[in-house]
């Protein structure tokens, strides 16, 4: 949408060249915050589907060795733990 308005060939020619340039750069940085935006959603997208296959394994682990319910409890949690802490490393460091 932003780079349409310089796509254009009709209004842009009585445009001044600071204006398209102006233009350009906000076409630019609306490009990369959209990217981040993007980056941002993905990673926690594939955090969630990571945690969502921990917990069934979980269960299934448990249902299956009712005397280590505790210690599988464990792992995965903090298995949890790291990758909410990778996910929140990783938006830190885009910002």
């Amino acid at each position: 949408m932003a780079g349409e308005l310089i796509k254009r060939g009709g209004g842009n020619r009585n445009l001044p060249a600071s204006v398209r340039r102006d233009i350009a750069f906000i076409a630019c940085e609306t490009k990369v915050q959209q990217a981040l935006v993007h980056a941002k959603a993905s990673v926690g997208d594939h955090a969630i589907t990571e945690v969502s296959y921990l917990v069934a394994v979980q269960r299934q682990a448990e249902s299956i060795h009712p005397h280590a319910a505790d210690a599988i409890a464990l792992i995965v949690n903090t298995t949890i733990q790291g990758i909410a802490r990778s996910v929140a490393n990783f938006n830190s460091e885009i910002d």
